[in-house]
């Protein structure tokens, strides 16, 4: 299981492992206008990978205008999807964004749900507003949701309402920080990438070498 055991609590069967997180880590930079951001709000970090719809995208990054946040957006190619679609002067819309590094200038991670995105804002050490846009999603939220520092938001056709109730809710919540910094310690035990690797080569060259 690409998670560590304590993301789930789920009891795995005997031929079950878990290795820790997979997640992106590709040495990409990050754009100058990411980097000079002003710091004078809170910023939040909304990604909605792959399986976003391009529609509530677009309402909730409407939703964002007046709002007392500055919001860092990889979600461009979802909008471009979407005629007319306005992006208020808060808002910083890019392509596709080196998120586990992105993720740190955050104050809050507003996501899909996908594992990936779980794991990275979980990584980060921030609280999390999710909306998941399927049932995996929707269970990986419940996780972070039971770890005390995620509000989980029904998908719908326009969930921006929302959204923003439960940002606000989380956005200056001094527990649910203090709660994703120590899950983050958590996730900073497993080195995913290494101890698949090392199950890889028990399972496949070790075991092998014993059978012949």
């Amino acid at each position: 299981m690409a998670e560590p055991a304590e993301f789930s609590g789920v009891k795995l069967p005997e031929n079950y492992q878990y290795t820790g997180p997979l997640i992106a880590r590709q040495d990409f930079p990050i754009p100058e206008a990411v980097n000079n951001i002003p710091h004078d709000q809170p910023i939040i970090y909304f990604a909605m990978g792959s399986s976003g719809t391009p529609r509530i995208i677009a309402n909730i990054i409407n939703s964002f205008k007046g709002k007392p946040y500055r919001v860092i957006a990889p979600v461009k190619n979802h909008l471009d999807k979407v005629p007319g679609v306005r992006i208020p002067s808060n808002v910083l819309v890019t392509d596709w964004l080196p998120a586990h590094e992105v993720n740190k200038l955050a104050d809050l991670s507003l996501i899909h749900g996908g594992i990936g995105t779980v794991m990275t804002a979980a990584y980060a050490g921030k609280p999390v507003v999710g909306v998941g846009m399927q049932p995996e999603q929707v269970a990986n939220l419940a996780c972070l949701v039971r770890k005390g520092f995620a509000i989980r938001v029904p998908k719908s056709n326009d969930p921006s309402k929302r959204i923003q109730e439960a940002i606000k809710s989380l956005i200056n919540n001094e527990e649910a920080k203090q709660k994703a910094q120590e899950f983050s310690k958590v996730m900073e035990k497993w080195n995913g990438p290494r101890m698949a690797a090392d199950l890889l080569y028990q399972k496949i060259y070790v075991e092998r070498l014993q059978i012949t």
